[in-house]
């Protein structure tokens, strides 16, 4: 028996082979652009954990999501043990869907308009009288996500030779929220229950992954009272918390990272569901909590219970 890891970038599953081996977890690397999977044969039997992340083409693996969905297809149809079954890999990919079902949650999302094309997108501008930014509907990582004070520089962006579309072609445009200090809370989850929250400084950058790979310069941030750009918080609570765990439980999510900014009058809005989520080793050793062993463990369990 074995935990199979389904995913397309090493550096992000790293610190979690290095936890596996740790407590003994035989497993196996399925890096989906470099490994044969033969769709012809019966899966092996094991535990499959999906990491696949709407990002996969910024690292020159285009299709990457869409062999990985033909692959939880072929593993659902054998009956296999799936974390982030093809229902997480559905919303990884597609802010759209993500608001949709945080909405229908109860979950307050920002105001979003989906454009297809140029002219769409400087046609949702007259629907916003305040700064908005625009975002690509599949992309990780806060890549496209760019701020306009009005129409006029949206235009510019729009038109000119830095435009940079959406990799499924959906831009989004979406209020702008203003929050003092400019933090954003990202709450972990694993086997669908709370696990903690950390604090991100977001005063210099849309781009906010945690992973250490993605995080090469040490820089001080201020906003954070331990200095650095990512701060787990002790003691944390919030009353969304539970909306968040029924969320991730109706859409078969068990393990992710839901993003929220706070505006200027206090109110919550979640932007972001990460399915395929990392954390930081600088925050995580201060305050002793441990994603990826905790995810390890999680994995474990459920090896037990299908040997």
């Amino acid at each position: 028996m074995k935990v199979y890891i389904i995913h397309e970038n090493d550096d992000w599953t790293l610190p979690l082979k290095l936890e596996l081996q740790k407590i003994g977890v035989n497993f196996e690397d399925w890096h989906v652009e470099n490994t044969y999977i033969d769709l012809g044969k019966i899966p092996p039997q094991g535990v499959f954990y999906n990491r696949m992340s709407a990002s996969s083409h910024a690292r020159g693996h285009r299709y990457a999501p869409e062999f990985t969905s033909t692959v939880l297809n072929w593993l659902k149809n054998h009956k296999r043990r799936v974390i982030n079954n093809n229902n997480a890999l559905a919303l990884e990919i597609s802010k759209s869907l993500q608001y949709l079902k945080l909405n229908e949650c109860g979950i307050r999302t920002p105001r979003s308009i989906y454009c297809n094309s140029k002219e769409q997108i400087l046609k949702a501008t007259k629907h916003f009288s305040k700064p908005f930014i625009t975002k690509h509907n599949r992309a990780g990582r806060g890549l496209g996500v760019k701020l306009f004070q009005n129409k006029k520089e949206l235009n510019s962006y729009v038109n000119g030779p830095n435009f940079e579309n959406s990799i499924d072609g959906i831009i989004i445009i979406q209020d702008y929220i203003d929050s003092n200090p400019k933090v954003i809370h990202r709450v972990e989850f694993i086997n669908s229950k709370f696990y903690y929250t950390v604090q991100v400084d977001a005063s210099e950058s849309f781009e906010l992954c945690p992973a250490d790979a993605c995080n090469t310069e040490d820089k001080f941030c201020p906003t954070n009272s331990d200095g650095n750009k990512f701060m787990i918080l002790k003691d944390y609570k919030n009353s969304e918390i539970t909306s968040y765990e029924k969320f991730l439980k109706i859409n078969n999510i068990e393990i992710a990272g839901i993003e929220y900014i706070t505006d200027n009058n206090g109110v919550h809005f979640t932007y972001d569901v990460n399915t395929n989520t990392n954390y930081n080793s600088i925050a995580e050793k201060k305050v002793q909590q441990f994603g990826m062993k905790q995810i390890a463990f999680f994995l474990k369990e459920e090896l037990k219970k299908i040997s």
